[in-house]
């Protein structure tokens, strides 16, 4: 069994008391969008230190943070894995699920007992390319959350160049 399928058979397909609240990206959306993303959304419990997606693997799914938080690791080449970003409720983890080649561009562990929203990949690309109304509502604002991650990243990335004291350019 591969990481991917033993995480989704943990994956409870509904909330054990409807739909959480504190859902940001999908919340903001308008009414018939939110719904129809809503009704596609599982629930997925992690205890703490769970590594659920992997730098360079397949993303089976794009999750939201409801509880807990999470490291979003990189590796370095003669520095092993270093945390670039930690993620709390409301913040989105897997947008590569929805981008060619669909691999994970860092690796998600747990840092406590963590609550993901999640929306299996297949079905949101799926969801994507056939209702233009849910794709154009729900891209910008994921697009927000990559613009973002990738400032972030800048950042960190400037940090640990400046420790080294090497000049990234």
């Amino acid at each position: 069994m591969s990481r991917a399928q033993a995480v989704r058979s943990t994956v409870q397909p509904t909330w054990p008391n409807d739909r959480p609240g504190g859902l940001p990206i999908i919340d903001a959306l308008p009414e018939g969008p939110r719904a129809r993303l809503s009704e596609r959304i599982a629930h997925l419990e992690l205890d703490g230190g769970v590594t659920f997606m992997h730098e360079g693997d397949v993303t089976a799914f794009m999750a939201i943070v409801v509880r807990g938080r999470v490291a979003l690791r990189l590796r370095v080449p003669e520095r092993g894995a270093i945390t670039i970003l930690t993620l709390d409720p409301g913040d989105i983890v897997g947008w590569s699920a929805i981008v060619a080649p669909y691999r994970a561009t860092t690796t998600a562990t747990t840092l406590e007992p963590t609550d993901l929203a999640i929306l299996d990949a297949a079905e949101l690309r799926d969801l994507l390319a056939t209702d233009t109304e849910v794709a154009a509502a729900f891209l910008p604002k994921v697009l927000e959350t990559v613009v973002s991650r990738v400032a972030a990243t800048r950042d960190q990335l400037l940090d640990l160049f400046h420790a080294t004291g090497l000049d990234p350019w």
